[in-house]
């Protein structure tokens, strides 16, 4: 059966830039649960991208902190921007494609109130967890959309 994920990571490898729904707190403050993000197929990538990947069966948004080479293979060392530490190397083939722009779900109280709570998400992965209980609970008080674009 063909996925969604499936359809959006062939669109990218054909030069099509794809839209996306952003899920989990790995990218907050930057990027949130239910945001919306463009991704578009690049052919360089530089420390400080924010890249989509392949990990298993599951599209993986993170920042790029470090690029290296290994036996003539090219790596990225990505990591969550709420996260300390950082993901297992990706090799340069299983990257989708750069985010180009956000269009942000809401500035509503959710987004304050964890934004007021961003330093103390450098606690490790429980706060993937609080986050989401956050969300959820915040999100009776959704305020439209604002877009803000990636690109230069």
């Amino acid at each position: 059966m063909i996925t969604s994920k499936d359809i959006s990571e062939l669109l990218l490898t054909d030069g099509f830039d794809v839209r996306m729904h952003a899920a989990g707190a790995s990218m907050f403050p930057v990027i949130s649960s239910g945001d919306r993000i463009i991704v578009s197929r690049e052919r360089e990538y530089a420390a400080g991208d924010i890249v989509v990947f392949r990990r298993n069966d599951i599209l993986v948004c993170h920042r790029i902190i470090k690029i290296y080479e290994t036996d003539g293979i090219r790596y990225f060392r990505t990591r969550g921007d709420s996260f300390l530490s950082p993901d297992e190397p990706v090799p340069a083939g299983q990257v989708l494609g750069r985010v180009v722009r956000i269009d942000k779900e809401s500035t509503s109280l959710r987004r304050k109130v964890l934004l007021w709570l961003s330093p103390a998400l450098h606690f490790g992965r429980l706060n993937a967890f609080v986050v989401s209980a956050l969300v959820s609970i915040t999100n009776l008080f959704a305020v439209p959309h604002k877009t803000r674009s990636l690109l230069k």
